[in-house]
């Protein structure tokens, strides 16, 4: 409050008792001059009335002062006091809005740190501190609001994208497929091409890989493979059918049991899980070495280990690694980083889903193992070959026709030079399919690291304890085989990994490898991918974490 700057207020009269005082004093003074004897009795009298008269104004007036001043001291006291009034009310208010703009500086800091970046990244918004200021109670509501308004947002947005990306990637993976009819349709029709032969295995190879790179988006996007097995698959046929999904698909060596397989349910969902795993270590061991794999039965199911000879991976990078494979933290799209890595993030998604136990450690060769633990739930046991409704090994299949040598040898890093040992089989007798007792049935066979081809380990019998005779495939070159029998191998070859149709409902066997017949299991097929192996290191982002 401004102080007041008007003068206490007079007593009434006061002006004009002055006025009289004045005059009777000039009287009493002009009076005085004149002698008393003079004026006569009469005179003294008056001037006496006067006198008296001028002192009782003057009397009067001086009790007026002294009235007046106390008063002016008594307004002067209560202004001071209503002054002091004043600047401690003002003081409070200041004091309140600081705090009230404290705590509103408080909730939106909170808000801006805590609250919109969980939002934004689609995870528990943390609710407001409680606060008993009513201007932060009424800030928080519309905070709150504006978090919903938000989420709602980014929510219809995200799943705009989803559903865009979704559709893309189907596109992609469709026109994959009509590529791989395409390429079967082109080799049915010249069987007798050997050069058009190797040219359409790697076309096929390659839009397999196109396919499998579509089909994660999918699965980083929410969708789910949509073929279906019929039947279950044993464990090493899955790695087997793995690597056909990768580039450097010649560096994968497999052994373990070959009677532990697994549901038809699943048998799709850890094809892919696997492949993502031998990409990731493929791309990360050097060209020239080895992926091992080891299929083995324990307590609480069967665990597939992927070892690779990489340079590892730091205790922060390992552990972050680990809660994504693991399924703890799952990313969408937009989490993979500007230069997408999806290995991991699409092996997570499918262990959340699926129950599988996925983990990362140490190696002993250097790099990372990557172990899979398939619940006992979900394992089935396959029948071992020779047993009654097992599988029966088929014969190899036929050659097609030799192909002419060419004029000028091949540089080293042209696919026939890499591969020279590719040449396909030629049938075996239709009794190698007959198992044929044998007192003391040798362990797995596998490849030796470097070698073009590779062997399904040898199937030990649970019942009549023996193992059935496969004869190798010959590197020779031997006599071709009929155009219809070439014919009929490359359709089987490149029905390997094909998406089913709906309609038809028949399960796709492992990508890359020869379909056997009903009930049989191939021993040793020409190849679980093209007669080439690329650099690791190409423009497919094989690797990715």
């Amino acid at each position: 409050m401004a102080r007041s700057s008007a003068s206490p207020p007079e007593p009434r009269g006061s002006n004009a008792l002055w006025a009289v005082a004045l005059v009777l004093t000039f009287l009493v003074c002009s009076a005085a001059v004149v002698p008393v004897a003079d004026l006569g009795v009469a005179a003294a009298a008056v001037h006496a009335a006067v006198s008296l008269l001028a002192l009782g104004c003057l009397v009067r007036l001086r009790g007026r002062h002294r009235a007046s001043t106390a008063e002016a001291a008594r307004l002067h006291t209560e202004l001071r006091e209503r002054e002091a009034e004043v600047a401690r009310r003002d003081a409070e208010w200041h004091t309140y809005v600081r705090k009230q703009f404290g705590a509103a500086l408080q909730e939106a800091e909170f808000l801006v740190v805590k609250r919109l970046p969980a939002a934004l990244s689609r995870d528990e918004v943390p609710p407001s501190p409680e606060s008993a200021e009513p201007l932060v109670v009424e800030l928080s509501k519309w905070f709150d609001k504006l978090l919903s308004d938000v989420s709602e947002a980014l929510e219809e947005r995200e799943e705009s994208q989803r559903i865009a990306l979704v559709e893309l990637a189907s596109r992609v993976q469709t026109s994959a497929h009509r590529i791989q009819a395409t390429i079967t349709g082109v080799a049915e029709r010249y069987p007798g091409d050997s050069g058009l032969l190797e040219a359409t295995m790697q076309v096929d190879h390659a839009a397999t890989q196109q396919a499998r790179h579509a089909q994660s988006l999918k699965v980083l996007c929410g969708e789910w493979p949509g073929q279906q097995w019929q039947k279950p698959l044993a464990l090493v046929d899955v790695v087997r059918a793995a690597s056909g999904r990768i580039v450097a698909f010649k560096r994968v060596e497999v052994t373990g049991d070959p009677d532990v397989g697994i549901t038809a349910s699943v048998v799709e969902p850890l094809i892919h899980l696997v492949a993502e795993l031998l990409a990731n270590a493929t791309e990360y061991s050097p060209p020239r070495t080895s992926v091992s794999v080891t299929v083995r039965t324990v307590q609480r199911g069967a665990v597939i280990e992927v070892d690779d000879g990489g340079l590892g991976l730091d205790e922060y990078r390992l552990a972050e690694a680990r809660e994504i494979v693991s399924g703890r933290r799952l990313l969408g799209v937009g989490d993979v980083g500007e230069i997408p890595q999806t290995g991991f993030a699409v092996v997570g998604r499918f262990a959340h889903r699926h129950g599988f136990g996925v983990d990362l450690g140490p190696s002993p060769y250097g790099g990372v193992r990557a172990v899979i633990l398939v619940p006992l739930e979900l394992l089935q046991t396959i029948e071992p070959a020779g047993a009654p409704g097992g599988r029966v090994l088929p014969a190899p299949p036929p050659a097609p026709p030799a192909p002419t040598p060419p004029p000028a040898a091949p540089s080293p890093g042209s696919p026939s030079a890499s591969a020279p040992d590719r040449a396909v089989p030629a049938r075996a007798p239709e009794s190698a399919a007959e198992p044929a007792p044998s007192p003391a049935p040798p362990p797995p066979a596998t490849r030796a690291p470097g070698t073009g081809s590779r062997r399904l380990p040898q199937r030990r019998s649970r019942r009549d304890g023996y193992v059935p005779a496969v004869e190798e495939a010959p590197t020779a070159v031997t006599p071709p085989g009929s155009p219809e029998d070439a014919g009929d191998w490359m359709e089987q070859f490149f029905e390997g990994g094909r998406t089913t149709s709906p309609s038809t409902g028949s399960a796709p066997p492992p990508s890359g490898a020869v379909p056997p017949p009903s009930g049989a299991v191939p021993p040793e097929p020409p190849s679980y991918g093209p007669p080439y192996s690329p650099s690791p290191h190409s423009d497919s982002p094989e690797g990715q974490m």
